[in-house]
């Protein structure tokens, strides 16, 4: 049985120095039969390891019903993570993140009397630890300290992003949470993702983010001197949310240059996301703080590795320096942390335009010298920008010499001196950067033309780094140089011991397939070799034909359509009473959709504006069957809806979406649905707000866990202050926009809501705590209030219920489910949708018999779900009920291994608003984009 220990350097087993160079699949957002590509991809890419966060929800979707097979075989993943060779880092939450709806927990929790979620809460505690027995059960015989030759389960990671200040909640939580895991067998050390905010005893503290990580890394090691340093959330990528364009800020340099500052202060890292996967069925949840942020169906997040499984951009620069990183595992875990010295931060980095304007040479440069018992990592940070194509300078060794440098386009560079590469063969100094060691092949690379210099046991060899399409090969001390420019890298493939040059990719059939006719092998023990593979006919993937540039299109047959008037109209048998308002998840829909019929009397003809104060996300009113707004958040919905009624009765029927759960922060776990009554409201207009004092709040003291506060944090002494006149028993409804602080809002000097950073939203103040007369309204700031004054000023409204429309209703609820199949009719003068109503559409199509990628073009539609073969391929949203435009995602990855090979393929869509599909297309690409252009 092995031992996994670790210091101050790295981690160690059986007193082996072991490296990590990890990348974060999510096992849950890809189809099962795409989990060895997707390793694959990252083993290519010079990972030894894969991160993989298990999503509690998908494995007990129904309390004390635990399923881990098919796509949530969790134990075949980190399977197949051990036999390509690389370990695990397995995530079990409870709660992670990661943008999943309610972080992960099921929504069942929500039903659980008196549950406190991410706190020492009895309830919440128990179902944790049931689900981590189980969980444990699966894959405790697969961790690196199991009996026999072990598994690929290196470390564990404890919750996530606990970054509550209060000491008592985090120990009872956390601690009890690792006492779980050890009881439930899971033994290898435990990390958090906190951030230095909250640990337990034992423990190993990460960092997380992207910028700034030289500095946090330098001071984590300062105060954790004991532990190896890692950025587990490396967040190469934000996800993408409905209205908002793709963000694609990071730059392939900005991404490489911080992975080096990682390694420069002696880190290990964990790129988040790798593959970043597609949110099926409704998996994807709401941004923290983020009232509209809900999160796109694809989550390709800016990934090295696309949603459709092509390298991105990201890629080939990512490469690099992970292949170094685990290929120079041992002169990068014996680096010592205590030897920083001190050096010009790379942020502050004058560009190289600027430089050459300044007359100052080497002004646009920062060197970072890392140094260990196995040898030393000169670090040269440059120009990110791009726009450089020769960064040259010249560097000044410990012994005098001098040696020159280019960077090139690259913002970074690395170069080993005494750095130990074999058992015989040491490089003392290289103006090339290392790329691998395989057996006793030394593989590094330079900007095209640039001339090299490598010494390898005293010996100097000059070599010009080529310029063609070939890698320079020689022998030299014992050990076979390979020297190739950045291009020439990306036609390189190595596996074990052993280096291909020519070749691509190998696919997951493990074919090696040349490039152009021929391909070169370099074996363990040096031998090179010219293979030729006959049939070759340019570049091809995996062996296969190489895909066509922007793929082609399946034949789709005639569309068909199924009505939902029975639903709208409040006439279908499968509305059954309830007692009142209630939310989804209570009635037994804990994801999508509801259909709410609400029977009521108007007394007079009349158009209020209606409010469903607390209900959520989306709610669309129809009145007698006429759509009249979304009531909610996101585009397209606001926050009260003009309704017109005429005397008598009505049948209100609303279509209540649950968009997305918020996957973090102080919201997690709010119900969604039709839960709260609808009242008729109108505006109050207040005086001008004050600034009054007030004893500051404490707010943990308040409401606690809430992220991001530390114990003893208190409000702002002034609060801006509204003096309300209210002689009703109504319900006074507070708008608060959205500011960069967190606020409490207080009525009569009472605290009544907490409002995170960022979200804003809709207050309720009770009828019960409204005074008659005078009330006053007030906001306390965590911050400066003077900051927040004219934001708030402007941005918070008040609105007075004047009439509980649906309190003496009749109420009935139906569950949203897919039709029957003899429910489709063809469209025709008699039989076809009701424009503006929701609808939904069938045709059926034959597979191409290729193994592209598929993706649904959804031109025409608006907003719903797409189904294949009866499995939720996920949410589209691509326009409003008024035919505005939504970005930023117009195709949608529909899985080819969900494809029937040999029969008729059966395509399903709800579209919430009658869109049409008319002009919806298949396309076979396997470098498409769901993106908007």
């Amino acid at each position: 049985m092995a031992s996994i220990t670790y210091d101050g350097q790295s981690f160690m087993l059986d007193g082996r120095r072991v490296w990590l160079a990890s990348g974060s699949i999510n096992s849950a957002r890809v189809p099962r039969e795409e989990w060895p590509d997707r390793i694959q991809l990252a083993r290519h890419a010079g990972l030894n390891c894969i991160e993989t966060p298990i999503f509690w929800a998908r494995h007990e979707p129904r309390q004390g019903q635990f399923d881990f097979s098919g796509d949530n075989d969790i134990r075949k993943f980190v399977e197949l993570v051990g036999q390509a060779g690389m370990y695990c880092i397995l995530r079990p939450g409870p709660f992670v993140g990661t943008g999943w709806d309610m972080g992960g927990l099921p929504p069942w929790l929500m039903e659980v009397s008196n549950i406190n979620l991410r706190a020492p809460s009895q309830p919440f505690l128990e179902a944790s630890s049931r689900y981590i027995t189980a969980l444990a059960q699966q894959v405790r015989d697969l961790q690196v300290t199991s009996a026999g030759q072990g598994g690929p389960i290196i470390l564990i990671q404890n919750e996530s992003a606990w970054t509550c200040g209060h000491d008592d909640l985090a120990h009872s939580y956390l601690g009890e949470l690792n006492r779980y895991f050890r009881e439930a067998g899971l033994t290898v050390p435990t990390i958090n993702s906190n951030d230095l905010w909250q640990a337990v005893e034992g423990e190993i503290e990460c960092w997380t983010g992207f910028d700034d990580m030289l500095s946090h890394l330098r001071q984590l090691a300062s105060v954790r001197p004991n532990q190896p340093r890692m950025v587990i959330d490396f967040r190469c990528g934000g996800s993408d949310t409905w209205g908002r364009p793709a963000d694609r800020t990071k730059t392939p340099n900005m991404v490489l240059r911080r992975l080096a500052e990682i390694l420069a202060a002696g880190g290990q890292f964990n790129i988040s996301p790798f593959h970043g996967g597609t949110n099926f069925d409704f998996s994807g949840g709401r941004l923290a703080g983020m009232p509209d942020g809900y999160i796109t169906t694809s989550s390709d997040r800016g990934a090295p590795v696309t949603e459709l499984g092509a390298p991105s951009p990201l890629y080939a620069p990512i490469r690099r320096i992970s292949m170094f990183a685990s290929r120079f595992a041992r002169i990068l875990a014996n680096l010592d942390p205590h030897r920083q010295v001190v050096g010009i931060h790379p942020s502050t980095l004058v560009r190289s335009g600027a430089a050459k304007t300044s007359g100052v040479p080497g002004a646009g440069f920062s060197v970072i010298h890392a140094s260990g018992a196995q040898g030393s990592v000169i670090f040269v940070c440059g120009d990110e920008s791009g726009a450089s194509t020769s960064q040259p300078t010249t560097l000044l060794l410990p012994d005098g010499n001098s040696l020159p440098i280019d960077l090139g386009n690259q913002p970074v560079g690395w170069y080993l001196l005494d750095g130990r590469v074999t058992g015989r063969a040491t490089v003392d100094f290289s103006n090339l950067c290392p790329f691998a060691i395989a057996g006793r092949t030394y593989v590094c690379f330079g900007p095209a033309g640039m001339h090299g210099i490598i010494s390898v046991n005293g010996s100097v060899a000059e070599i010009d780094v080529p310029k063609g399409k070939a890698p320079t090969v020689l022998e030299h001390e014992g050990l076979v140089l390979v020297i190739a420019n950045l291009e020439q890298l990306d036609e390189m493939y190595i596996d074990a011991d052993t280096v291909y040059l020519g070749v691509e990719r190998p696919g997951r059939d493990g074919v090696i397939t040349p490039i152009d006719k021929s391909y070169q092998r370099i074996s363990g023990d040096g031998q090179v070799s010219t293979h030729k593979q006959s049939g070759t006919s340019g570049k091809a993937v995996g062996g296969k034909a190489a895909p066509v540039p922007g793929g082609h299109k399946l034949s789709l047959s005639e569309w068909q359509f199924a009505s939902t008037a029975e639903h709208l109209s409040g006439e279908s048998a499968r509305y059954a009473t309830i007692h009142g308002p209630a939310s989804l998840s209570s009635l037994g829909a804990p994801y999508g959709y509801g259909w709410y019929r609400v029977k009521f009397k108007s007394g007079s003809a009349r158009k209020p504006h209606v409010m469903a104060p607390g209900s959520g996300d989306r709610l669309h009113l129809f009145v007698d069957s006429d759509f009249h707004g979304v009531i909610g958040h996101g585009p397209g919905a606001a926050p009260e809806c003009a309704v017109p009624l005429k005397k008598g009765a009505h049948t209100l029927v609303v279509l209540a979406e649950n968009f997305g759960r918020a996957a973090a922060g102080a919201t997690l776990g709010s119900p969604v649905g039709l839960h709260s009554h609808l009242w008729t409201v109108g505006a109050i207009k207040p005086e001008k707000p004050k600034l009054i004092a007030g004893d500051p709040i404490d707010i943990l003291g308040f409401r606690a866990p809430l992220w991001h506060v530390h114990r003893g944090d208190t409000t702002d002494s002034h609060r801006l202050t509204w003096n309300l006149g209210h002689r009703k028993k109504q319900p006074i409804l507070i708008t608060v926009p959205p500011i960069a602080a967190a606020c409490i809002v207080v009525l009569n000097d009472a605290p009544i809501a907490f409002v995170e950073r960022g979200a804003g939203g809709i207050v309720v103040a009770d009828p019960e705590k409204i005074g008659r007369g005078n009330n006053l309204v007030q906001i306390a700031v965590h911050g400066s209030t003077d900051d927040y004054a004219a934001e708030l000023q402007a941005g918070v409204h008040f609105h007075e219920g004047d009439e509980n429309l649906t309190a003496k209703a009749e109420w009935a609820f139906a569950r949203w489910e897919l039709p029957d199949s003899d429910a489709y009719l063809k469209v025709s003068k008699k039989d076809h949708p009701t424009p503006g109503q929701p609808v939904w559409w069938q045709c059926t199509f034959r597979s191409d018999g290729s193994h592209q990628p598929l993706l649904f073009d959804a031109t025409g539609l608006t907003k719903g779900q797409i189904y294949l073969n009866n499995r939720h391929v996920g949410r589209y949203f691509v326009a409003s009920a008024d035919g505005k435009k939504v970005p930023p995602q117009l195709k949608y990855h529909v899985p080819r291994s969900w494809v029937d090979e040999d029969g008729p393929n059966e395509l399903v869509i709800f579209d919430e608003h009658g869109g049409n599909p008319g002009k919806c297309r298949l396309i076979a690409d396997a470098m498409g984009s769901a993106f908007i252009a």
